[in-house]
């Protein structure tokens, strides 16, 4: 009888063990998980950032040198934002592009260009910096006028709660 119960007090203690690990468990388990999606999420908006800043220094260079993206159509701001989506490698949808040349389009004048992409690293999860989207503009030196776009330039319409003053 003694054998039993010493027995059945080894049990029980094995199962208050057990529950205890499965309560630590639960319990760090939930903030490994936040940890583990932050670190997704944020790498996903960190590789979408330079992907938008590689993408507008590629357009912009090669647009300053009068060359676009075969394939976007004659030279002028609609093949420099063509250029742009096709560059920062996005859903035209969720690519907006804003290009200028306030002083004119002609040799050693500056050529504006920012994009504005949804990041694809938004969750839900975490609060993203400018609400989920990435801003990228260089400004460089108009090198070549050969392919004179009309006007000052263009600007995408942007979605609600963006704007385009970052790009001033």
């Amino acid at each position: 009888m003694a054998l039993v119960r010493r027995w059945v007090r080894r049990a029980r203690r094995r199962d208050a063990a057990r529950g205890a690990a499965a309560v630590e468990f639960a319990l760090v388990g939930v903030i490994l998980v936040l940890i583990v999606f932050g670190i997704l999420q944020y790498g996903l908006y960190f590789d979408d950032s330079l992907n938008a800043n590689h993408g507008v220094r590629e357009t912009a260079r090669m647009s300053v040198v009068g060359k676009t993206t075969p394939g976007c159509g004659t030279p002028g701001w609609p093949a420099i934002s063509c250029t742009v989506e096709s560059m920062v490698d996005r859903a035209p949808a969720d690519t907006y592009v804003k290009l200028s040349a306030p002083d004119g389009w002609a040799r050693g004048n500056l050529l504006q260009v920012c994009v504005l992409v949804r990041s694809r690293g938004d969750f839900g999860m975490l609060p993203m910096p400018n609400g989920g989207f990435v801003r990228a503009s260089l400004r460089m030196s108009i090198e070549e006028d050969t392919a004179k776009p009309a006007g000052t330039g263009t600007a995408d319409a942007v979605p609600t709660g963006q704007s385009w003053a970052w790009c001033d």
